[in-house]
């Protein structure tokens, strides 16, 4: 297969260097667009009306100065246009994506743009909470090769249009469950003032969120990874809501300007 990888971390990422050299240590053909600098959080923003710079790292490796869907918009549509990408995979990113945080997500994103574009696309996430260097590594590993079984058995599957696959691995997972639904979330936000001496009409505030909370639904995505399991689930790519749409309609059809 021709798979292309993103993530939102950076390429030079323990994440996606180890996902990188699995797959091709299992045959594939494989390339990297990803941001020449840590992009977390950035969701599916996209530098509009920007320029941005590519830099050629290697004959696989491609470093974009912009988002991760900057990096999937670029290199599909332009560095990589001539080459038949089979799967874009976003990850392994460092740390969870999974109940509202696909919001925030720059991997999600990625695979997102991904998928709006046309092509099968996959998230996918590891737990580094509180983990060492050699804990994470031996992780990424057995992620990786997660994403080579998953991708061997997709030849299978009727991939469903406009939707990501997104897969989210504990550290020392103990199998895997398909999730029927997104969490709420696994970290609490945490808004900080850090601000050292005030002025007038300014205030200085860093976001975060790193405290962990217990979900209590167990058929959440959130709730299995807590419970040390693996998770599959399709995302969305598109933003649309049908059953509430009809229902909108049968309340507002009528309205009159």
């Amino acid at each position: 297969m021709r798979i292309l990888l993103t993530n939102d971390d950076g390429y030079q990422a323990q994440g996606i260097q180890i996902l990188y050299r699995c797959l091709k240590d299992l045959g594939h053909d494989v390339k990297i667009a990803a941001p020449a600098f840590q992009q977390s959080a950035k969701s599916h923003a996209m530098s509009f009306y920007a320029a941005i710079q590519v830099n050629q790292i290697n004959e696989d490796i491609y470093a974009v100065h912009g988002t991760p869907a900057d990096s999937i918009a670029i290199g599909l549509s332009c560095i990589l246009k001539d080459w038949k990408v089979d799967y874009v995979v976003s990850g392994i990113n460092h740390g969870f994506n999974v109940g509202i945080d696909v919001n925030y997500s720059g991997t999600v994103g990625a695979a997102t743009e991904a998928a709006l574009l046309g092509y099968k696309a996959i998230a996918v996430s590891m737990d580094t909470f509180d983990a060492n260097t050699e804990k994470c590594a031996q992780g990424f590993l057995k992620t990786a090769k997660l994403i080579g079984s998953i991708l061997e058995k997709s030849k299978e599957f009727s991939w469903p249009e406009l939707e990501i696959l997104n897969v989210n691995v504990p550290l020392d997972p103990k199998g895997v469950r398909v999730a029927d639904c997104q969490g709420k979330s696994l970290y609490v936000p945490h808004i900080e003032e850090i601000s050292t001496q005030k002025q007038k009409y300014l205030n200085i505030y860093l976001i975060g969120g790193m405290e962990r909370v217990e979900p209590t639904d167990s058929s959440q995505d959130v709730s299995y990874v807590s419970n040390g399991f693996a998770t599959l689930s399709f995302v969305q790519a598109k933003q649309s809501s049908t059953l509430s749409n009809k229902k909108l309609e049968s309340h507002f059809s009528n309205l009159i300007l």
